[in-house]
């Protein structure tokens, strides 16, 4: 993962802040990739310093998305009484259950492509710090 940095003046202080935005990284870093003729991603032929880039935001991203479900989970949990008397309406727990099911398919097409890269990169040693620029949107 590439981290970009950005410096804002706030008086006489110069702030440094580090953008991580796996998520968004990992989406416009995966149209870099080609696919064969069956339509399976290419690893072989992607460049080496994408792959790393891909699979450190592939990590973060699951995690990320796997500490979201836990807290929406334990939310929907102790909102229980508030869906029984229906202060929360059935529709809104309804949309939470679809959600987390989609975040959860997230999450493992997400570990697949990022093993998937780390299997490729294997043996790759970049000699300085390399960044593959992300898509435009």
């Amino acid at each position: 993962m590439c981290a970009k940095r950005s410096s804002q003046k706030s008086g006489n202080v110069i702030a440094t802040m580090q953008t991580l935005r796996p998520i968004r990284d990992l989406l416009l870093q995966l149209p870099h990739l080609t696919v064969t003729a069956e339509f399976e991603i290419d690893y072989l032929a992607a460049n080496p310093t994408l792959l790393l880039q891909i699979a450190n935001n592939g990590d973060i991203a699951m995690r990320t998305v796997n500490l979201g479900i836990s807290a929406i989970g334990i939310l929907l949990a102790n909102s229980a009484p508030e869906i029984e008397t229906r202060e929360i309406s059935g529709d809104a727990a309804e949309a939470i259950g679809w959600l987390i099911g989609e975040l959860g398919e997230l999450a493992a097409v997400i570990h697949c492509i990022a093993a998937a890269c780390r299997r490729s990169i294997v043996d790759y040693v970049p000699g300085t710090v390399e960044c593959f620029p992300n898509a435009k949107p």
